[in-house]
């Protein structure tokens, strides 16, 4: 299991295939497992990286979590890998990572992907998720808790569907590397703190943002805020999922992706 020392913490990655460097960012209590339904599609084309943030999966907590300390684990992991620079995909909590790491260090990013996430965390957000981290520090990871996270994750058609929420669930319950609680905590308080409202407008890379039409968790009356103010984005409304596109319908979403760092050459 290939593990990066990267300053405070060690970091837990994965790299599949060859070509130009796509660094994929997960989101919220999510780890390097939840690409795995994308990894091989994008890997036939690309060197594709995928990890665990700090405090989550097989990667070390480190210090305490902000998405500026995320961002630069990200860029540290890409020097431990002799990486220059890469296409960077990141979702919800990854994207927040992916927009710090576009202002901070655009040098290193080629082309720039950002899946269901904003600028800024609501208050509405900030509030459901200190929620959902007290019914998992007072119950742990139960059926319960996954069945109300799954509401906010997916579209009404596939929670419907009993045999993937169960199979999900089953799923998840069963994983030997789950966050923890203090660990998720840590991620929510980072989340709560992230705000690049006024410094969006630095992200000079060329953008693709991906939004479900479905999505409750961030709206895509939020996501159209990033159109607004990076330069020269495209935004794309999928129909038909919700928060987690890429798990929901890998397929729709590697074909969007893909199509568009197809633009110019990016596969070279």
């Amino acid at each position: 299991m290939p593990k990066a020392k990267l300053n405070d913490i060690s970091l837990y990655y994965e790299v599949y295939g060859n070509g130009a460097p796509l660094l994929l960012i997960g989101g919220l209590g999510s780890d390097s497992s939840s690409w795995l339904g994308v990894v091989k599609e994008f890997s036939s084309y690309f060197q594709t990286i995928i990890f665990d943030n700090r405090g989550c999966g097989r990667s070390s907590a480190g210090g305490k979590s902000t998405m500026t300390e995320m961002a630069k684990d990200a860029i540290a992991l890409l020097d431990f890998l002799k990486i220059e620079k890469a296409h960077i995909l990141g979702h919800s909590m990854g994207g927040y990572i992916a927009q710090e790491l576009a202002i901070n260090y655009p040098n290193r990013v080629n082309k720039l992907i950002l899946e269901s996430t904003a600028p800024v965390s609501s208050k509405r957000n900030n509030t459901l998720l200190k929620d959902i981290y007290s019914q998992l520090e007072k119950e742990g990871h139960n059926e319960a808790w996954f069945k109300r996270w799954i509401e906010w994750l997916f579209s009404p058609e596939l929670i419907a569907d009993n045999s993937f929420v169960d199979m999900f669930i089953k799923n998840s319950i069963e994983y030997p590397y789950r966050q923890k609680a203090d660990g998720f905590k840590s991620q929510i308080e980072a989340i709560a703190s992230f705000d690049v409202r006024d410094k969006i407008n630095a992200i000079k890379a060329k953008t693709l943002i991906l939004e479900g039409k479905n999505d409750i968790l961030i709206t895509p009356e939020e996501v159209k805020v990033l159109a607004k103010n990076i330069h020269g984005s495209t935004v794309k409304l999928l129909d038909g999922v919700a928060h987690c596109i890429h798990i929901e319908n890998p397929k729709l979403f590697t074909g969007a992706v893909l199509g568009f760092l197809r633009q110019g050459g990016a596969f070279h």
